[in-house]
């Protein structure tokens, strides 16, 4: 794992706006998950298949108490195998990174003047990201996103650690995961229920320090930028390409 502090890296800087803050948080998380996940997505020479097929993983799950399944086109939730469910993950959360109503960028010119505490306190529909121009909804989808990432990260562990010890990468998925599991902890992201297929591995993280007890929110970092720029089923955002996450 990578040495020093995680929460150096959860930590938003002083002049940056919270919504600013953990839409580029979820940008990064998925680019470190999507980087996992390739290790036991790219195909073998030989079978034509990735380590996590129809055949390894017939179902997506977390363990033995944890299977989650997808929605339909007709709202039925129905089993996929772990790769299938996985690519549908991916492709519903970088559509709605991609999504300019709910990520907007193109009409960025400069950073949005932080909120006041008491701006907040006045404004009775205040919403996260509202002075950077995100949506109401921006809150509840980034914590869908994440609910699903977490997925993810659950089937790895239970599914395919030893995949990752055999070619030398369990650092790499612990340093993204406690990454991943810290900034979903300090800013809400993650409920105890989302976690629970994990929860063993990340109460030892937190007793051996390397996560930290959540006893309050996450500071903001010292230095400024120079600019700018179990229960599985649980509920989701609004569908992706073809269907959805299920729903509790």
């Amino acid at each position: 794992m990578v040495r020093g502090n995680f929460m150096t890296l959860a930590a938003k800087p002083i002049l940056v706006e919270e919504g600013e803050w953990l839409a580029h948080q979820l940008v990064e998380q998925e680019r470190l998950l999507s980087a996992m996940l390739a290790v036991v997505q790219e195909h073998d020479r030989n079978t034509g298949r990735g380590i996590c097929n129809e055949h390894t993983c017939p179902t997506m799950s977390a363990g033995p108490s944890a299977t989650y399944q997808w929605m339909d086109t007709q709202r039925n939730p129905i089993h996929l195998p772990a790769a299938q469910y996985i690519k549908h993950i991916q492709t519903w959360v970088k559509g709605k990174i991609t999504d300019e109503s709910l990520f907007p960028t193109a009409n960025f010119n400069s950073a949005p003047p932080l909120p006041v505490s008491q701006t907040i306190a006045n404004d009775s529909n205040w919403w996260l990201g509202k002075t950077s121009g995100f949506p109401q909804r921006f809150e509840n989808e980034i914590k869908n996103m994440y609910k699903q990432m977490f997925r993810c990260y659950a089937h790895l562990y239970w599914s395919h650690w030893l995949n990752f010890w055999e070619m030398d990468a369990t650092r790499n998925l612990n340093t993204c995961f406690i990454h991943f599991v810290n900034v979903g902890r300090s800013y809400g992201l993650l409920s105890d229920r989302d976690t629970e297929p994990m929860q063993p591995l990340i109460d030892l993280w937190v007793a051996r320090g390397d996560i930290p007890q959540m006893t309050e929110a996450v500071p903001a970092a010292e230095t400024t930028p120079a600019t700018a720029n179990t229960a599985p089923a649980a509920t989701a955002a609004s569908a992706p390409v073809a269907a959805a996450p299920t729903s509790a």
